[in-house]
């Protein structure tokens, strides 16, 4: 029988929720600026770390609880006035506008601590 292979890095003891902005969103934010510049795509995404839960459906149970955390972020990313945010943000709003990807495993490659500003 083969041996398993260890883990080479330590896990850390958080799970990362990766919020994609869709087609909606990059539509809603194009129609502000009208500088000629057009959003179609990000090139990086924001990853959201939270603590580790037991499943995957624990963590989408998080993120329906705390999606407007989530959702101010983004918004604020791209457009820093509020007046300019959909008042009506809902679930459902967040859902068409974001893509939410949930990873269990975070692995650190690094030796040094982790640190927070």
């Amino acid at each position: 029988a083969m041996e398993p292979i260890p883990y080479f890095y330590g896990s850390i003891d958080r799970n990362a929720i990766l919020v994609r902005p869709k087609q909606p969103f990059f539509d809603r934010a194009n129609s502000l600026f009208q500088d000629g510049t057009k959003l179609t795509s990000y090139d990086e995404c924001n990853i959201y770390l939270i603590r580790e839960m037991h499943s995957n459906e624990e963590v989408q149970h998080w993120v329906r609880e705390n999606f407007d955390d989530l959702f101010v972020n983004e918004l604020n990313d791209w457009c820093t006035d509020e007046d300019q945010w959909p008042a009506d943000r809902d679930h459902a709003l967040f859902a068409i506008w974001f893509s939410v990807e949930v990873h269990s495993m975070v692995l650190d490659l690094e030796e040094g601590p982790v640190t927070k500003e």
